[in-house]
């Protein structure tokens, strides 16, 4: 006789429930599958690759236009890595380095030739149509950079440490490890028309990496039931920044022998101590939403970039003015407060106290105890000002000595610290005024910080050309506007571009009518002076 099992009928509906869920039905997931296209991007902003020397680079890059080295042409060859275990592209982030050496001094030009008969581009391959029918040219460089990562030597040094215990009821374990890698960059200046490396230009600097982890197991038995858990923690610092830190290092060394200019002053900047920013995350982090966007707030209005309340409120004026100033401090323009933007901001009103600790400065009351100075640094004023400090506007003649001779002709290497509106003045020997930028062959509505403008335009083969025709003193002024003023100036002056100014005796009669003109548009002026010899 059969017996059959006889089961609830709780037990058999919640059966049925389940295999009825089982069937394959997923239009039901379709909510849960069109979030794919959103969880699929990236939680954080991006932000610009920087290292420790970022701030040093554009050190590099004042240093070189006051010492007045001449633009040189420049290329790179392919820098090897032998060790097979640093697959960076080493030779991009040097072109990256020169481009940010070169941003107004104009020191370098790199040649970008290289042919890869395997992997052709579409750069490459119009080059090889072009260059056999003459119909482009490729000038020769006068250096070029060589070298080589090294060697990556992993588990230099290797810490291991753990405890454990147990008893009838309960088990506890703890591992913490510690592992180190050594990266070492050599680089090299050759002269490319004989191949031969230049005696002395050479770099060589060596980075430590670590890898560290801690680890944490437990678990517990109460009569028969357990509980078991695992806490694990990882932080490996990669080998991209760490590249990137020692090619920085490396072509600030190479830049400065080459050019013969004291480069160890843009090596020995607080923001190349491997903690600086560490100890501005700790500050950022410590602060409440308020407190940030005050800080923002106030920062910004000090450097001219924003005219509002300074309440601790996010506003459309905050938003608009902390994209401007991220476009310029080479941040990602997102209009938002995030620490990418904290850094740029703060990196003037931070001192290391020489016993490897950071402390605000330049944010008035009473020094702070230990700091060196209570200054802010490259001239920026105290941090909570009510004025906002001028547009800095930089003019070289691309010579050492503000001489000319007759029949020489002028040229004008003018940059901003942010992005404005730029006019500059011509005032030769004879005292004849004329606007010479903006003119009908540079119409930039807008010049970008840190960027130079040359006036004139030796680029373009149809520019005027401005020559000494007649002895003595001559002076060039330029202004920049955070507005758009030119067709008030126009009309104020009576004159378009390389027109003659009349009724205006003098540069300082221009300054005053300019500023006139500008009125609440924050604003800055430079002049310079040079003399034409017989």
């Amino acid at each position: 006789m059969t017996k059959f099992l006889s089961l609830p009928p709780i037990l058999i509906v919640a059966g049925l429930t389940l295999l009825a869920g089982c069937t394959p039905n997923i239009r039901r997931d379709r909510p849960y599958i069109e979030s794919s296209t959103i969880e699929s991007r990236p939680i954080s902003e991006p932000v610009r690759a920087i290292s420790s020397f970022s701030d040093g680079l554009s050190c590099m890059d004042e240093m070189l236009k006051q010492n007045h080295v001449p633009t040189t042409l420049i290329t790179s060859k392919l820098i090897g890595d032998p060790s097979g275990k640093a697959s960076v592209a080493t030779k991009e982030i040097i072109i990256t380095a020169l481009s940010q050496m070169s941003r107004t001094s104009n020191a370098f030009r790199v040649v970008d030739f290289e042919i890869d008969p395997l992997r052709q581009d579409t750069v490459q391959t119009l080059t090889s149509l072009m260059l056999p029918s003459g119909q482009m040219a490729i000038p020769k460089p006068a250096i070029y950079v060589s070298g080589a990562i090294s060697y990556v030597d992993q588990n230099v040094l290797i810490h291991n440490a753990g405890i454990g215990a147990s008893a009838k009821n309960w088990e506890f374990g703890y591992s913490d490890d510690l592992i180190t890698t050594v990266l070492g960059l050599e680089l090299h200046l050759g002269d490319f028309g004989t191949r031969t490396l230049l005696t002395g230009v050479d770099s060589a600097n060596e980075l430590v990496a670590g890898n560290k982890g801690t680890g944490l197991d437990a678990g517990a038995r109460i009569k028969k039931a357990g509980v078991q858990f695992t806490l694990g923690s990882t932080l490996s610092q990669g080998v991209g920044p760490a590249i990137r830190t020692l090619v920085d290092l490396g072509m600030i060394e190479l830049a400065g022998k080459w050019a013969r200019v004291p480069y160890w002053q843009c090596l020995a900047l607080d923001q190349t101590h491997p903690e600086f920013q560490r100890q501005l995350r700790a500050w950022y982090d410590d602060m409440d939403e308020t407190e940030r966007v005050r800080v923002f707030e106030t920062g910004l209005r000090s450097l001219g970039y924003y005219k509002g309340e300074v309440d601790g409120r996010p506003s459309p004026a905050l938003h608009d003015a902390l994209s401007l100033y991220q476009a310029d401090h080479l941040a990602t323009a997102s209009g938002n407060l995030n620490f990418e933007t904290y850094e740029r901001l703060m990196k003037n009103y931070v001192a290391s106290d020489g016993n490897n600790h950071f402390l605000r400065i330049g944010w008035g009351g009473p020094a702070t105890a230990g700091a060196l100075t209570t200054q802010p640094r490259n001239g920026q004023a105290e941090f909570a000002t009510a004025q906002a400090k001028p547009i800095r506007v930089d003019i070289t003649l691309g010579r050492r000595e503000p001489k000319f001779t007759l029949g020489e002709a002028l040229l004008l290497n003018v940059s901003t610290d942010q992005s404005a509106f730029l006019y500059c003045y011509y005032r030769d020997a004879k005292g004849a005024l004329s606007q010479i930028y903006p003119n009908p062959f540079q119409h930039a509505a807008i010049v970008q910080a840190h960027r130079s403008v040359l006036i004139p335009d030796i680029s373009n083969p149809q520019s005027f050309t401005i020559e000494m025709t007649a002895a003595g003193k001559e002076s060039a002024s330029c202004f920049a506007a955070s507005n758009d003023i030119t067709s008030e100036l126009t009309k104020a002056l009576g004159a378009g571009p390389l027109e003659r100014i009349k009724g205006v005796a003098d540069m300082e009669a221009l300054k005053q009518r300019v500023l006139a003109v500008a009125q609440d548009a924050h604003t800055g002026t430079q002049a310079l002076q040079w003399e034409v010899m017989r």
